[in-house]
């Protein structure tokens, strides 16, 4: 029985999938996020990482404040932010908010990193006033989740979560890997530009192993402080769980992200079909669905 499927029990959870575009296969995986004005973008980069649309911070803002009154007004804003397929971040009233789409690295009580379809990692900072949704079980739900119609439809009506994982993850492939434990070592690394925070996940069979090199204050500059802890990669926090699909909307300050609202639908192996490739040993970086095994350092915001 695979880790996800002991969270769950085989067959006993309905889910949905997302989209995610490298590969996580044997080794260790580079990833790589697009920095707006700093030179050319890493192959591996999204291309709506600092898009502007005229509405978008409209969207996103009512969502957030309508989701203590009502969650389906806030479904119904998330789902039409659909230029948003991966990160996304724009200015409203003086604050910058931003969304992600993708697939959960790794879940902890002080943070979360998700991968979007396109490889980019982004650490989203949480607090006691992060709210959690899991939507596996709501059509408005999975139309937020997804911004996508087809998907959505094929997820509630049939059970089918291969386009959602397609579109939010990159492949079922890449969700296999991140639910399936392995002997080799996988290993992210997630920069916070401007800041003295790196953050190294490496999560070996069961394990996880999180190497941080500052705090991850709310409302202030991290600041060093190296901190090294162990958990169990697939630990549920406030359910959510390595390998969960997963949309993250909320506001960037002090240069880092800060989670408000955190839709989510579990994936199992049984959900995205096989589990993951041995892969290869090697060194490179990131490009479309090519493992790699030596992690990068990347900027996760500007």
């Amino acid at each position: 029985m695979m880790a996800r499927d002991r969270r769950y029990g085989k067959g006993s959870t309905k889910t949905r999938v997302g989209i995610a575009t490298a590969v996580l296969v044997g080794g260790a995986v580079a990833a790589a996020a697009v920095v707006a004005g700093h030179g050319a973008a890493p192959a591996a980069t999204s291309a709506a990482y600092a898009s502007r649309y005229g509405n978008e911070g409209t969207m996103i803002s009512s969502a957030l404040n309508s989701w203590s009154w009502s969650r389906q007004s806030s479904y119904s804003q998330l789902a039409q932010v659909t230029q948003a397929r991966q990160f996304s971040q724009t200015t409203h009233q003086g604050k910058v908010l931003a969304v992600q789409r993708g697939i959960v690295v790794l879940a902890t009580k002080k943070f979360l990193i998700l991968r979007s379809a396109n490889g980019s990692l982004h650490l989203w900072l949480l607090s006691g006033n992060t709210h959690f949704q899991n939507v596996s079980t709501t059509t408005a739900g999975t139309q937020a989740l997804t911004a996508n119609t087809s998907a959505t439809r094929q997820a509630m009506t049939s059970g089918n979560m291969i386009p959602a994982t397609t579109l939010m993850a990159g492949s079922p492939t890449t969700a296999a890997a991140l639910l399936t434990p392995t002997p080799a070592a996988q290993t992210v690394t997630v920069q916070v530009a401007n800041t003295n925070l790196t953050v190294t996940v490496t999560v070996t069979r069961n394990t996880a192993t999180v190497n941080q090199t500052a705090t991850t204050p709310m409302t202030s500059l991290p600041t060093p402080n190296p901190i090294t802890f162990t958990q169990n990669a697939w630990l549920p926090m406030n359910g959510l769980a390595r390998g969960d699909l997963a949309l993250v909307a909320g506001t960037r300050s002090h240069w880092t992200l800060h989670a408000q609202l955190v839709l989510f639908t579990p994936l199992s192996t049984a959900t995205v079909g096989g589990s993951a490739s041995t892969g290869t040993t090697g060194t490179g970086t990131t490009t479309g669905t090519t493992p790699v095994s030596t992690p990068t350092s990347a900027p996760t915001s500007w």
